[in-house]
């Protein structure tokens, strides 16, 4: 056996994707809506730049169904709105501090007091805290409009003199003119610089990202932010992932969470079926060994390409049937329906010089899924890579087939073409993970199944903008924007310095930090997913809760049955065993055989399982919080 070794590692297995020129067309409606989240979650903006853009050495997670670089690019033009926002209001607090001390003090503190008032959870209060709180709440209120009403007087009493001895009519119109030139404008300056904001990102998102909008997005600039762009257009297309968390399957989901679905069986390869290729023997009886011949070779890419014809044919393109193929009917074609690879690893990646194996002993120096002289992931495996990682199920690198439904929907269609309905986009989405190794004359298949919940609907506000003209537009910027009148002037210092902190840092960070390739470990895995950031807490109805599990079914029943059929009727092998644990996991969802368990067990689907010590870390925000 040759076996290929030395430093760099072989491009011919792992190589990055083809890259080229930014997507001009229209965007994808998952794009715009990860697009608007930028300008709508300020704690996922600056979670997307730190990732995508300083950590340059980061795997990117493959996106389906969305394009990353527009969410990069709007990611930083809304940082620089935020700094520009800042920036003004702690400009007007310093002339207040200056013109209008008495007056500063006083309005800072109301703002402080509406900020606590909008962050209390009204909803989740049981009602006589609510009734409470209301009741006590414009107390304090009171005081602080009576406060700044009496700094509002003194602004104008004071610098005039009017009040001190001496005081003349020419002071008084210079009070006056002070206030109305000076004191008012700087005071009315703050609520108008918060509310004109979040009504400039409205009208950005009406402009930029309404239905039909064109890609990329906004000018990029230059030097680290083209860099990253490049990175990202190269790598989010690919088949690979490095992960730095604990979920191998980022950005389609956690295996463990709620609506997951998690299952494994596990078959001897060496127990004969009855009669030649699984056929049943006439007697009844099992052949002697020997009689039916040797049990052949059960080769898992076989199985896989199985098991892909199988979930092929649900697409509708050509199906086996009694008259030999034919299409499906188009109503009863999944359209969205895709298989793929996705090849996994930890990112934490070893890169000092070692043997191959124990039984190998050439050198190997560096990472197979890293790019020596960029530094950075591969994001795409061969086909000869997959297939190797395959049938070696015991390396570090694992090979899931991938299979997921997408958003395209189905329009409604009479026999005489009549249009009922037109098609919509499924806003929940599904993948399957299908993972089988073959060791020890063993077969053990794995089945995962992981769902994301729908963009949280405040992204959604890109649909509807549109609709709206210049009054509405104002109006809504206030009934949605509102917390900012207090949020945004209070953390408006504190803001502007992390803002500005945080990119000096990241930028003098990225700038010093060591060549990775020079290190005997580095840490390259994915730590975020913008899709599963910008998820809500969970399904957002019933429909999408029978879909998922209709889908999760459906690809269970034909994976099942491609493995069957092919362990059975093409290898001949015993399968009862397989159809037994089949049963048991397509009609009650688990089994478990021998062993010991400790700690909680659950069974069935939407169960949940939890334990006091462990969780998952979502994404940013409430389901329909704004935080600009």
């Amino acid at each position: 056996m040759d076996v290929q070794t030395g430093s760099p590692p072989s491009t011919a297995f792992f190589h990055h994707g083809p890259g080229g020129q930014p997507r001009t067309g229209p965007m994808q409606n998952l794009t715009r809506y990860l697009c608007a989240a930028m300008y709508l979650d300020k704690g996922m903006c600056d979670a997307v730049l730190k990732e995508y853009v300083y950590e340059s050495h980061r795997a990117v997670v493959p996106s389906h169904g969305y394009d990353l670089e527009p969410v990069i690019r709007h990611a930083r033009q809304a940082r620089r709105m935020r700094i520009v926002r800042d920036a003004l209001l702690v400009v007007i607090w310093a002339g207040l501090l200056v013109f209008a001390p008495m007056l500063a003090i006083p309005y800072f503190a109301l703002c402080a007091y509406g900020t606590v008032l909008v962050r209390i959870p009204w909803r989740q209060l049981s009602g006589w805290r609510r009734l409470g709180l209301a009741v006590l709440a414009p107390w304090p209120l009171f005081w602080l409009l009576g406060m700044a009403s009496l700094g509002f007087a003194t602004a104008f009493f004071l610098p005039a003199g009017f009040l001190t001895t001496g005081g003349t009519l020419g002071n008084a119109g210079l009070g006056l003119a002070m206030v109305l030139l000076i004191v008012l404008p700087l005071s009315m300056g703050i609520p108008t610089v918060a509310l004109g904001h979040f009504a400039l990102v409205l009208r950005r998102l009406a402009r930029d990202l309404q239905p039909g909008a064109h890609g990329p997005g906004p000018d990029p600039g230059g030097g680290r932010f083209a860099n990253a762009l490049g990175h990202v257009r190269a790598s989010q297309d690919g088949n690979v992932t490095l992960y730095a968390g604990d979920n191998p399957f980022i950005g389609a989901g956690h295996p463990r969470s709620p609506d997951a679905t998690v299952w494994s069986v596990v078959l001897e390869l060496d127990r004969k079926a009855s009669g030649p290729l699984g056929k049943p023997n006439p007697l009844g009886k099992q052949d002697p060994p020997g009689e039916a011949g040797d049990v052949p070779d059960v080769d898992p890419v076989v199985m896989h390409e199985r098991i892909r014809a199988k979930l092929h044919e649900m697409r509708g393109e050509q199906r086996s049937g009694g008259n030999g193929e034919r299409p499906l009917p188009r109503n009863e074609r999944i359209n969205g329906l895709v298989t793929g690879w996705h090849v996994t690893a930890r990112g934490r990646c070893m890169q000092r010089p070692r043997p191959v194996d124990d039984v190998i002993g050439a050198p190997y120096t560096g990472h197979p899924l890293i790019d020596p002289s960029g530094r950075v992931p591969f994001s795409v495996a061969s086909e000869a890579a997959i297939e190797a990682v395959v049938r070696h199920p015991q390396s570090g690198i694992r090979c899931f087939q991938h299979v997921t439904i997408g958003a395209q929907g189905q329009a409604v269609i009479t026999p005489d073409g009549g249009v009922v309905a037109p098609a919509e986009e499924h806003d929940a989405a599904m993948s399957a993970f299908i993972h089988l190794a073959v060791e020890g004359r063993m077969l053990y298949g794995q089945f995962a199944a992981t769902v994301l919940p729908p963009v949280r609907p405040a992204f959604k506000i890109v649909d509807e903008l549109p609709a709206w003209d210049g009054a509405k537009l104002l109006w809504k910027a206030f009934v949605l924007g509102y917390p900012s009148l207090f949020v945004a002037p209070l953390l408006a210092p504190s803001r502007l310095a992390g803002a500005l902190w945080r990119i000096l840092r990241e930028t003098f960070a990225a700038e010093i930090a060591p060549d990775p390739a020079t290190e005997l470990v580095h840490d390259y895995g994915a730590r975020i997913s913008v899709r599963e950031l910008a998820a809500d807490a969970d399904l957002q109805d019933f429909v999408q809760d029978l879909d998922v599990d209709k889908y999760t079914r459906l690809i269970e029943r034909r994976v099942n049955e491609a493995l069957l059929d092919y362990l059975g009727d093409e290898c001949g092998i015993d399968v009862s065993a397989y159809r037994t644990q089949a049963g048991v996991i397509l009609n009650e969802g688990v089994i478990m055989t021998g062993g010991t368990v400790h700690g909680q067990v659950a069974a069935g689907r939407r169960v949940q399982q939890r334990q006091s010590g462990t969780g998952r870390t979502g994404g940013t925000g409430g389901a329909g919080r704004i935080n600009p």
